[in-house]
């Protein structure tokens, strides 16, 4: 494999040129935890994973709690889904 086909592999499996999620918890929950420091960029990195969604969307998401923003891993921010470690 060579650095680009491994480039392309990452792009793909991370859902960035393969965006086959519609809501942001499908997104989160499916990449278990996103690290969410830069609160702006981090509602960016869902973003560019989902087909067709907006920034409204995203903070709906965050308010109604369908995905959290915590601490849940280490000092560092997180989103992360609210059904996170359930079975």
């Amino acid at each position: 494999m060579t650095s680009l086909d491994i480039a392309q592999q990452r792009i793909y499996n991370q859902h960035i040129a393969n965006q086959t999620f519609k809501d942001p918890q499908d997104i989160v929950k499916w990449m278990v935890a996103i690290q969410a420091q830069d609160y702006a960029g981090a509602k960016w990195a869902i973003g560019l994973r989902l087909q067709n969604t907006t920034d409204v969307a995203i903070d709906q998401a965050m308010a109604d709690g369908s995905i959290i923003r915590t601490h849940v891993l280490r000092p560092t921010w997180h989103f992360i889904s609210p059904t996170a470690g359930r079975n």
